[in-house]
């Protein structure tokens, strides 16, 4: 909601907040693909400019986040794509293997936990909630954030710790099965 009337308001003010709020989390998605970080970095600035330029914003009819997790990826398997046809030819194209944390099963997890990690993070207190994605997402350390918030560092301490307690259980109520179960 909070984006949407960003760019109802400001287009620019819209894509700096999704900028800010999934540049890294993009990042580390695409990073899995590519396995260079300053590739992953240029192809999510691309769909991020594309988005931009594009007008892309206005037509999307699901989620930002889910638009831009899968534009990045499509981007990245094109990225590959490329790659592979310039240095490998089809002769030798039995022997490249698929690295396990390419495989679509581990993909799929990945992008399932994620998901659970963000609507574990929704279910926090609005408190916890901004002093958790100000510390992780946006990279500010407790002191900028007990400045910016105008409240004491061990309150920032105290939000942090009970946020992450209380997304370590819901994840770990979820996901422990599913750990067992690759582990044996």
């Amino acid at each position: 909601m909070l984006l949407k009337k960003a760019f109802e308001s400001d287009t620019n003010t819209g894509i700096e907040l999704l900028f800010r709020w999934y540049y890294r989390p993009l990042c580390s998605h695409v990073v899995r693909y590519v396995s260079s970080k300053e590739i992953a970095e240029d192809i999510v600035s691309e769909v991020f400019y594309k988005f931009h330029k594009d007008g892309v914003f206005a037509t999307v009819e699901t989620s930002f986040r889910n638009y831009l997790f899968s534009a990045v990826r499509y981007s990245a398997f094109d990225y590959a794509r490329r790659e592979m046809k310039r240095n490998t030819s089809l002769e030798y194209a039995e022997y490249v293997t698929l690295q396990p944390e390419h495989q679509p099963d581990h993909i799929t997890q990945y992008e399932d936990l994620y998901n659970d990690v963000q609507n574990a993070i929704n279910t926090l207190p609005q408190k916890q909630r901004r002093v958790y994605l100000m510390h992780r997402y946006e990279g500010k350390k407790y002191s900028e954030i007990a400045a910016e918030l105008g409240i004491s560092y061990r309150t920032v301490e105290s939000q942090m710790y009970s946020a992450m307690q209380e997304l370590r259980r819901i994840i770990k109520a979820k996901w422990l099965f599913t750990l067992l179960a690759l582990f044996h």
